[in-house]
C-alpha cells in the first residue's frame, strides 16, 4: 500500500468521523412528517460507474438511516482504448484493451447515515453530509478477444478467447485481434474477490420533506479486497480502488 494510498484512505475516514462529530453538536430532537424512504440512483466516479438501490428510516428530521445495494464497474486508470489496422481482414479496425486481462465490477451492500445541516420539512433545499460502509465483493469478469486463427490454406477463423499462457503471442499482438468479443463473454467464469467499503460525501436534497425524492451526493469511495485483482497484463494491479463519485437518486417518501 503507497504512502498516496494511506493518505486517501485517512481523508474518506476523517471526513467521516468529522461529519459525525458536526451532527453530534447539532440538535436532533424534531420529528420527521415522514417516515419511510425508496430510492434508485446512478451517477459516475473517476473509474466507472455506479448504479444504486436502497430503503431508508427516516429516524428524525436531520437524520435517516439508509440500507442498499449497488452495482458498478471500474476500470483500471492505464486502460485505453485502441484500433489496429488488421491488413489480412476487409472492414474498419475494432477498438479494444491492449493488455487488459479482466474487467472488475464491484457489488455493494451497505448501511449508511444522511445527517442534514437544517431541519428537512423547513426548507426547499436541505445540505447535508453522507457517510457509509459495508461489503463490497469484487467480481472479476476475464476480458475476452476475437482471435484470428488460419487454417492450411490461409483462411482466417475467429475464435473468442481469454488471456493464458498458451495463447499470450497472439493475445498480445495487435494483427492477430479483430477486437473485443462482447460482452456476453465470461460470465459463468466470475472470480469474487470479498472486500469492505467505505464513502463519505456531501449531500444536496430538493425538497427532503416531499413524497418524491430527488438528491444529488458527491463525495469519496474506496474499495478494500482480500488480494490484487488482476485488471492488467504489464501493469501493476492492486487491490484498493479510491474514487471520486456523483451520484443522484430519485424515489418516494411517505
Amino acid at each position: 500500500m503507497t504512502v498516496h494510498t494511506m493518505r486517501i484512505l485517512m481523508l474518506v475516514f476523517w471526513c467521516s468521523w468529522g461529519g459525525l462529530h458536526l451532527v453530534a453538536q447539532s440538535d436532533d430532537r424534531e420529528e420527521s412528517p415522514v417516515r419511510n424512504e425508496v430510492f434508485i440512483g446512478g451517477g459516475i466516479h473517476t473509474r466507472g460507474f455506479q448504479l444504486t438501490a436502497g430503503y431508508s428510516i427516516i429516524d428524525r428530521s436531520r437524520r435517516t438511516k439508509s440500507f442498499f445495494v449497488e452495482f458498478g464497474e471500474i476500470r483500471h486508470p492505464k486502460e485505453n482504448r485502441q484500433s489496429y489496422e488488421v491488413l489480412s481482414l476487409p472492414g474498419s479496425p475494432v477498438a479494444f484493451v491492449y493488455g487488459k486481462r479482466n474487467n472488475l465490477y464491484n457489488l455493494r451492500i451497505g448501511y449508511g447515515e444522511k445527517f442534514y445541516l437544517s431541519d428537512k420539512n423547513t426548507r426547499l433545499v436541505s445540505l447535508g453530509f453522507t457517510y457509509a460502509a459495508g461489503v463490497s465483493l469484487g467480481l472479476v469478469r476475464p476480458y475476452y478477444l476475437d482471435l484470428i486463427y488460419r487454417d492450411n490454406l490461409g483462411r482466417p477463423e475467429i475464435i473468442a478467447e481469454r488471456y493464458s499462457e498458451a495463447n499470450q503471442i497472439k493475445f498480445l499482438n495487435p494483427q492477430e485481434v479483430r477486437g473485443p468479443s462482447g460482452a456476453a463473454y465470461g460470465w459463468d467464469e466470475l472470480d469474487i474477490v470479498p472486500g469492505l467499503f467505505i464513502k463519505a460525501g456531501l449531500l444536496i436534497d430538493w425538497g427532503a420533506h416531499d413524497s418524491v425524492v430527488k438528491s444529488l451526493e458527491v463525495g469519496l469511495a474506496a474499495d478494500l479486497y482480500s488480494r490484487d485483482i488482476p485488471m492488467m497484463i504489464f501493469e501493476e494491479n492492486t487491490p484498493i480502488f479510491v474514487n471520486l463519485y456523483l451520484t443522484a437518486h430519485i424515489g418516494h417518501r411517505w
